[in-house]
């Protein structure tokens, strides 16, 4: 019976979907025509991947001591403020930087807590918290921008936010957190393919076993078959074209991350507030999903 309900529920609630996004055309005659369509389903999530392995070359170099590589890593324009030590403009003045600090032995360099937001196809924007033998701080905005097919850092503010009297070794994968956000956007691009395939099975298998999903304003749906119940009754109904716009990717842990976007498929667009991922025995599943429908076409 307890079965039963839940399974009564899912379908009012995916009928209600349903029924809202079958409004007539003059109750709303602006939104016709689905949102977010000038780029394919998943390309903001390949921006992402593109620029997290930008920045883990980079931490690379740093590592390996390779200031003159570093420093190609931005625009000619760029603009680095390097608190307390400064603005620096220019590739000049960030070499004069960067080049005498990583001759002093700096190395070591480990980002951690990596927050990857993409604006559109040439613009992301990276934040995180980082250590080094000699010190560590928080990076407050990495501008990333592609140039003539390549990933530059354009804008590049961090502050020091402790000094080390004596050197320390620190034994962390550098890009734990870049590597954190590679699984989850990689599970999230199977996800959505799934949906647009019309494979309401592989949604389901997304989602961990006792997972909740809140499909604002319809109801809250707890347990792996219900939600993937919601999910092929929509598809089947006629929903597709899932498309992910604006996503922001962060790390949490060695094993979570929340990834939030805007939304659109042929039946309406909203917000994801918060897709929680963890892995659980080596595969990334969501065991939280908070979305909301803000329009119906």
């Amino acid at each position: 019976m307890k079965r039963i309900k839940g399974i009564i529920k899912v379908l009012i609630l995916v009928v209600s979907f349903i029924s809202c996004a079958q409004k007539p055309e003059d109750t709303n005659p602006e939104k016709t025509q689905q949102s977010y369509q000038e780029h394919t389903s998943t390309a903001h999530h390949k921006i992402a991947l593109e620029v997290i392995k930008a920045s883990k070359d980079w931490i690379a170099n740093f590592n390996k001591g390779n200031a003159e590589v570093c420093v190609k890593g931005y625009d000619a324009k760029a603009v680095m403020s390097a608190m307390p030590f400064g603005i620096k403009t220019g590739t000049k003045e960030i070499s004069e930087f960067w080049t005498p600090f990583i001759a002093s032995g700096a190395t070591n360099l480990i980002y951690t807590d990596v927050s990857v937001e993409v604006a559109n196809e040439t613009t992301a924007f990276l934040s995180a918290n980082w250590s080094m033998n000699v010190g560590r701080g928080v990076t407050y905005q990495e501008k990333w921008e592609k140039k003539e097919g390549q990933w530059l850092l354009t804008y590049d503010n961090f502050q020091v936010l402790e000094q080390f009297k004596t050197s320390q070794e620190n034994t962390t994968n550098p890009v734990a957190s870049h590597i954190v956000l590679e699984n989850i956007i990689e599970a999230s691009i199977t996800w959505i393919n799934g949906f647009n395939l019309g494979k309401g099975s592989i949604c389901g298998k997304g989602y961990l076993e006792n997972a909740t999903m809140n499909a604002v304003p319809f109801a809250s749906i707890n347990g792996q078959e219900h939600i993937e119940g919601f999910w092929t009754k929509l598809i089947a109904d006629g929903a597709k074209n899932l498309t992910y716009h604006n996503p922001t990717f962060k790390a949490l842990t060695d094993n979570s991350a929340t990834l939030s976007s805007l939304w659109s498929m042929n039946i309406g667009e909203g917000k994801i507030y918060q897709e929680k991922w963890e892995n659980i025995e080596g595969e990334w599943v969501l065991s939280y999903d908070e979305f909301q429908v803000l329009i119906q076409y």
